[in-house]
């Protein structure tokens, strides 16, 4: 679980959700694809005749799948919930694990055999962002220190003002005094969100009040124990004095 921290105001509302993102990764794209842990992820096949997936992520070549004449002639069977679609070339994974996640290799042949060249994509499978929570402590009589957390994977937080512009990002502490602020937990794949508000601390003056109740008492006893002291520290110095006249 990630945490951050701002000294705030007090929880609201939460909504989380998934990223608006386009569903089809392309073998021909050169940055990495991100899919949704237990989300649908589809790959769009290149034209070519004959293809030969594979991934190396166990540390040794394994073949997915052969595709020939718009069939697939061979499918391994570790990837249940890889599924063809021959109309448009593409590669539905049903629902996105984890140990999905890796760079993946595509072969291609044309129609003679010959070999025309890699096409290399990788894919990261994340888990969404989940169980948002902020809980708080009283700093001062106007101020809360409010810790914003999350389930999920690389998680990057962020907080705004109402009707304002981005606040700020990142693990940072800040002090404020407006009415409310947002905090925002996203990843590749999901976002979401609580709103802040600030309440008064109904135990907040009563705690200063006791406090300084105690360090006035400590105070008292500091200074009572100091004056007995000094008045005995005297009669015994008064005493020696005359014994020794």
């Amino acid at each position: 679980m990630l945490v951050i921290f701002v000294v705030l105001l007090m929880f609201r509302g939460a909504s989380m959700g998934l990223l608006p993102m386009n569903p089809v990764c392309r073998f021909t794209q050169s940055d990495p694809c991100y899919g949704a842990v237990g989300r649908p992820l589809y790959l769009q096949l290149p034209p070519e005749e004959l293809l030969f997936l594979k991934t190396n992520i166990s540390g040794t070549p394994t073949y997915i799948f052969r595709f020939l004449n718009h069939k697939i002639r061979q499918n391994h069977s570790d990837y249940p919930r890889w599924e063809f679609v021959a109309d448009n070339r593409t590669v539905i994974i049903s629902s996105a694990e984890k140990r999905d996640s890796g760079r993946y290799t595509l072969d291609t042949f044309d129609s003679a055999g010959r070999y025309r060249g890699a096409y290399h994509l990788q894919l990261v499978i994340e888990a969404v962002v989940t169980s948002m929570e902020v809980t708080y402590d009283c700093f001062f009589s106007e101020k809360r220190k409010v810790y914003c957390s999350s389930d999920g994977e690389n998680v990057r937080y962020s907080w705004t003002l109402p009707h304002t512009h981005q606040l700020a990002d990142g693990n940072q502490t800040l002090l404020l005094d407006r009415e409310a602020v947002t905090c925002y937990a996203q990843n590749h794949v999901s976002i979401g969100h609580k709103t802040i508000e600030l309440r008064q601390c109904s135990g907040f003056m009563v705690f200063v009040s006791v406090w300084l109740f105690e360090v006035i008492i400590l105070l008292s006893l500091l200074v009572g124990a100091f004056y007995i002291y000094t008045r005995i520290y005297k009669k015994q110095r008064a005493a020696e004095g005359k014994t020794e006249m």
